[in-house]
């Protein structure tokens, strides 16, 4: 009766054994998580945002100087009181209702600048607003 327990013990140790030390044997690096890309992207006002807000939103009639809408985007002055997260801010009107027709920005009605931005401008702007909205 010893023997045999023995034998049981001595081949769940085994077993144990194998399954411990094989365990760690094949780990691997997680896949990167959402968000990560924001590490490999300039996403400051001066870096990749800027030439994005002149393309899309300080255009002729919109948020220039005498533009028909509220804001001058030209510059980081100008845009920097807009650069919020409550309702109707940048986060809101670019971000969350960027395919409302005419809420979203660029709105569809916007003759002089693209109706929708780019997947790229989007991630680079969603980076932005995470990050706070830095200037450099």
């Amino acid at each position: 009766m010893l023997k045999k327990s023995n034998l049981i013990i001595g081949a769940f140790a085994l077993v144990f054994s194998v399954f411990y030390t094989s365990a760690c044997t094949k780990d691997k690096l997680p896949e990167p998580m959402a968000g990560d890309e924001c590490l490999t992207l300039d996403a400051t006002y001066n870096g990749a945002v800027k030439a994005i807000i002149d393309e899309t939103c300080a255009v002729s009639g919109c948020h220039v100087a005498g533009g028909g809408s509220p804001g001058n985007f030209s510059d980081f002055a100008g845009l920097e009181p807009f650069l919020n997260d409550a309702p109707n801010g940048f986060r809101d009107r670019v971000i969350v209702l960027r395919t409302d027709a005419s809420s979203g920005m660029p709105p569809d009605y916007a003759a002089a600048s693209p109706i929708n931005l780019t997947d790229e401008q989007l991630e680079i702007v969603k980076c932005w607003a995470d990050a706070g909205y830095p200037e450099q």
